[in-house]
């Protein structure tokens, strides 16, 4: 899958934001206020950026890939929500700790999805110049 320089761009991006949350959620003094504000951009940045990002940017046969992960970040991110109101919610410390610990699973899986866009965005000219290098070494 080959995506435009914008689009890869947007990814990038959006991986960064979901680090920096990744981050935020895996403090031992959460501020669950802090969270739910910080998911809040990322939600926003993914719905604005990337969700209603000019469609043409995309070669027609390259769609299908790109559009299953964004499916599943879609759901991800709205499971993450749930999740983040789950934990700003819970009173008990047993429970918040569940929660939180839920919210960093899927905070890994929405990055790995990121992370699984990116490389073959690029993936194939990385390749291309290994089979050069490797040409031109048995050339000589």
């Amino acid at each position: 899958m080959i995506l435009s320089e914008n689009r890869y761009q947007r990814y990038q991006e959006l991986q960064q934001a979901l680090e920096q949350l990744q981050k935020t959620a895996a403090q031992d003094n959460l501020d669950r206020a802090a969270l739910a504000a910080e998911y809040k951009k990322v939600q926003q940045f993914f719905g604005n950026q990337i969700m209603r990002a000019d469609s043409g940017e995309l070669e027609p046969s390259e769609t299908p890939p790109e559009q299953s992960y964004l499916t599943e970040i879609h759901k991800q991110l709205r499971l993450l929500g749930t999740d983040v109101t789950f934990l700003q919610a819970s009173r008990q410390p047993a429970t918040a700790t569940a929660r939180q610990t839920a919210a960093m699973a899927r905070l890994n899986t929405l990055i790995g999805y990121c992370g699984a866009l990116l490389p073959k965005n690029y993936g194939s000219s990385d390749t291309a110049q290994k089979a050069e290098l490797t040409t031109e070494l048995t050339k000589n």
